[in-house]
């Protein structure tokens, strides 16, 4: 009686994993009778094969005997994106007969507005059989690498072209979802792309990494313009794009610390990148940094000296350290001491800078006003200097305040070279009126009294 009873549970429990194997081989031969079907016609081929095989191959998944074998994922993957392929040559149809005549904008709408959903599932099972057996990859690898499909079975050919499609699909979905505005998505199936090249080839897709950082850049998704952009930089592709991108999101976040190191790290691998430079010295000089952004500006002017922007740069940084404001309230701080090297110095920058941008009117226009509110500036110091000396202060306050006239003098013909530039600007309008005044020029001033308040 106890080996009777011994022979029937045996007899269950071989009964139970029959089922569960034959789910395998009922997913096998729905999928291949549905791969004959196809090929005999191939624009209506028979779903409900599909589905039955999707029905097998899921079951097979739950089961314990099935669900970590590298056939029951293999099958899967087969299925799932033979069920997106069907889904996309459908959406094809559609968009033919809603009169969408050329053929790429047909083939790009039908990629975009197809549900991945299959894809998904088939590029899951990709990174599942990799993990399970890497053997069975390596094996895939050798044969696409060597275009040798005679070393694989019949199976593993079928898998191999699969895969070998998907890749070629994944940047067809990208440029689909980049078409349909949904850029997210772009960027996820242009980083697909190069990681199924890397997976299967062992190539490092820089074309599709790069794609995937600017389609995560149109999404304004900053999180996801530094996830892309990194991702490149630990497959080490990095190019100087990839750090600026990641700085401007860093920025975008209000993350002015994380925008600067990585600015930083892209400066120490491409020392000689100009955007780099730029980038890191607008950081700088928005945040009042005006010694580290004279630092760059100068080694941005030694590579290239007949950049007149540079040199108007420099020129404002030095201005800057002459002339501190307080920046919350922006009223004039103590003179440095070193006021008058560091006037000297923005004097030449800014009058070098108006030689350079000799054509460029919007930059002869700033650095011609800058030069005169210098002038200006340097004209009040010498006026407000203090006098140490008790004995002859009347002459030395004199002599200041010649000075100071010297250089209201000065002033006076860059802003109206500047006001001739930019006829319009209030600014300089107000600056002439004031200088026009202390300079008894009071004809002047008053016609420019007359067009402010026109």
């Amino acid at each position: 009686m106890k080996n009777l009873r011994f022979a029937l549970l045996f007899l269950g429990l071989s009964t139970a994993l029959m089922a569960q194997k034959s789910q395998v081989q009922s997913a096998w031969r729905a999928l291949s009778d549905y791969e004959e079907l196809r090929k005999e016609n191939p624009q209506n081929p028979e779903i409900k094969y599909l589905n039955k095989a999707k029905e097998a191959i899921d079951k097979a998944l739950l089961s314990e005997e099935t669900k970590n074998q590298t056939k029951t994922h293999a099958y899967k993957l087969r299925i799932s994106y033979a069920i997106y392929q069907y889904n996309l040559n459908e959406e094809i149809k559609r968009q033919e007969a809603a009169g969408v005549q050329d053929k790429l904008k047909r083939y790009n709408l039908a990629y975009g507005k197809t549900s991945i959903v299959e894809f998904n599932e088939a590029n899951a099972e990709l990174g599942i059989i990799k993990d399970l057996d890497p053997k069975f990859i390596e094996k895939i690898q050798v044969s696409l690498a060597k275009n040798d499909a005679a070393s694989l079975d019949d199976e593993e050919l079928k898998f191999a072209l699969a895969v070998q499609e998907m890749k070629q699909e994944a940047p067809n979905i990208a440029i689909g979802k980049y078409e349909t505005k949904e850029y997210d998505l772009s960027a996820e199936f242009f980083y697909r792309a190069a990681f199924m090249n890397s997976v299967l080839y062992k190539e490092l897709d820089t074309a599709n990494f790069y794609n995937a950082c600017v389609a995560a850049s149109k999404s304004g998704n900053a999180d996801k313009v530094i996830e892309y952009n990194k991702k490149m930089l630990d497959a080490k592709l990095d190019m100087p794009y990839n750090y600026n991108s990641i700085a401007k999101a860093q920025l975008s976040k209000g993350d002015t610390a994380q925008a600067l190191q990585i600015l930083k790290k892209g400066r120490t691998v491409f020392p000689s990148d100009g955007e780099l430079l730029s980038a890191e010295t607008d950081i700088f000089l928005a945040t009042n940094r005006q010694e580290e952004a004279l630092a760059n500006l100068k080694l941005a002017f030694e590579r290239d000296p007949s950049n007149g922007l540079y040199c108007f740069m420099i020129g404002t940084a030095y201005d800057n350290l002459a002339n501190p404001k307080d920046k919350s309230t922006g009223k004039d701080l103590a003179k440095p001491a070193n006021f008058e090297d560091l006037f000297k110095n923005a004097e030449t920058y800014y009058l070098q800078s108006i030689e350079l941008n000799a054509k460029d009117k919007e930059f002869l226009f700033n650095s011609k006003f800058n030069l005169g509110a210098l002038y200006n500036n340097y004209a009040i110091y010498l006026e407000n200097k203090n006098i140490d000396k008790i004995t002859d202060m009347a002459r030395l306050q004199k002599e200041n305040s010649e000075k100071s006239r010297v250089y209201y003098n000065k002033a006076i013909p860059y802003l109206e070279q500047a006001l001739n530039l930019k006829p319009e600007d209030k600014d300089t309008m107000k600056a002439l009126r004031q200088l026009y005044y202390k300079t008894d020029n009071t004809k002047m001033a008053k016609e420019m009294d007359d067009r402010l308040k026109k």
